[in-house]
């Protein structure tokens, strides 16, 4: 239900306002309606900015926070992935009750999640429970690899996601990619590739371990299916709504509260369970389950110096860091929510591409407590230039594909314009 760092996306059921960044103006025009409306329009364009300004400010927080926190707990940083898991299922459970209350979310919502079935045997919750279990399972190896990755190699290979996602496209969704969005998702793997590749250097001032690296990366495989799953839920209820006799008031589709409320309720059982995560990425050093879980508690609640280990930098602050780091990671996600609602899913999708080269900015350029400064190699810089123009393309040339759907199926066709004349004759042959 959280965004964690591999999940950069924003889903299709968002509805902007009529009044978008490119068109609203605050200057009075000739012919324009009343200085009542052009207030409105100005009231308008400036919540979309703030709320693209606190999407980036907050991302970068999260990101920050989240690299502080794991120096205090280190070897225990899997307590970043449950407390926020415990924190989710009341915040988002509260949200959701009142929003039903006050009739936002119509009852009908929740018959779609307990009711119906996607087949005979397996009802659609069993999908929030496949959704879940993908955020989890990226979630936690997410926060197990934080401590041996340095911060702006994190949230680079945040953007796995996206080439995962198109990869299990092709293979279960039949989609067709142009050539120059495979140039795009190229340009994302080299630049991936590109900033670990300092790492693989050794020596003591590498930050960066590879091996956590790859599995840091691989584990955005996992928030790939879960966001796929959860396209598959809005629109497995777009077709349920469609054949009721039932007026949605809100007509806004399936609301995002409802999917994040009843995930939860599966990722925290499912964050327990990933326990046995922190032996198989060695974060137990030979301890059983039990005893690693009794110190990881110890190293949370003790404020002692020497709690979280020899490892542990300045243990006493593990539990506030972490409080920290949650609350900004709550603030985040509901500022991406309301970016969504009053500037547009496009307009969120960059503001969420600029976390990524601001807060390399902010790793290299601020002094931050305990983590201090990160030493960046010019390879990684390098990477930072390619990857901000190849997510671009991708977005552009994704746009342009549509609108060939739009126009005929056939002409969105693989690595178009490749071939382009066979594709005109069969639509058009004459």
């Amino acid at each position: 239900p959280g965004i964690s760092a591999c999940t950069m996306t924003v889903s299709r059921q968002a509805r902007p306002l009529e009044v978008g960044l490119s068109s609203a103006s605050c200057r009075p025009q000739e012919g324009d309606a009343s200085p009542q409306t052009r207030t409105a329009t100005c009231s308008g364009l400036r919540a979309q900015v703030a709320m693209i300004v606190a999407v980036v400010a907050l991302g970068c927080a999260n990101n920050i926070t989240k690299q502080i926190a794991a120096k205090p707990l280190h070897s225990y940083s899997y307590m970043l992935g449950l407390a926020t898991a415990v924190t989710y299922v009341p915040l988002y459970g509260l949200i959701l009750v009142a929003l039903v209350v006050n009739k936002v979310v119509p009852r009908h919502q929740l018959d779609f999640v307990w009711r119906c079935s996607l087949q005979p045997g397996f009802p659609i919750l069993g999908l929030f429970a496949v959704a879940a279990l993908g955020d989890t399972l990226g979630d936690v190896i997410g926060m197990i690899c934080t401590p041996y990755v340095a911060g702006p190699v994190h949230s680079l290979l945040s953007n796995c996601t996206p080439m995962f996602i198109a990869v299990l496209s092709m293979l279960f969704l039949r989609k067709r990619y142009s050539l120059a969005e495979s140039l795009g998702l190229i340009g994302v793997l080299v630049a991936v590739l590109l900033g670990i590749v300092p790492s693989f250097e050794g020596g003591s001032s590498s930050a960066t371990q590879p091996f956590y690296a790859a599995v840091l990366g691989g584990s955005c495989l996992f928030n790939a299916i879960a966001f796929m799953v959860k396209e598959r839920l809005f629109e497995r209820y777009t077709a349920w709504f469609s054949t009721r006799n039932v007026d949605d008031e809100v007509g806004s589709g399936l609301n995002i509260f409802v999917v994040n409320t009843h995930a939860a309720l599966f990722q925290l059982p499912f964050t327990l369970l990933c326990m046995p995560l922190n032996v198989a990425l060695g974060q137990t050093h030979g301890e059983g389950i039990v005893p690693y879980m009794r110190e990881a508690l110890h190293c949370e609640f003790a404020s002692d110096a020497t709690a979280c280990g020899p490892d542990g930098v300045q243990g006493e602050l593990a539990g506030t860091c972490t409080i920290v780091y949650v609350v900004f990671n709550i603030l985040w996600n509901i500022s991406i929510l309301m970016s969504v609602k009053y500037s547009g899913a496009l307009t969120t999708f960059v503001a969420l591409k600029a976390i990524f080269p601001v807060s390399t900015l902010l790793f290299a350029c601020v002094d931050w407590p305990l983590i201090g400064r990160t030493d960046l190699n010019w390879i990684v810089w390098l990477s930072v230039a390619l990857i901000l123009p190849s997510i671009a393309l991708y977005q552009w040339a994704t746009g342009e594909q549509q609108k060939r759907y739009l126009q005929h199926p056939s002409l969105a066709a693989c690595c178009w314009p490749l071939g382009r004349s066979r594709v005109v004759l069969a639509v058009d042959p004459l």
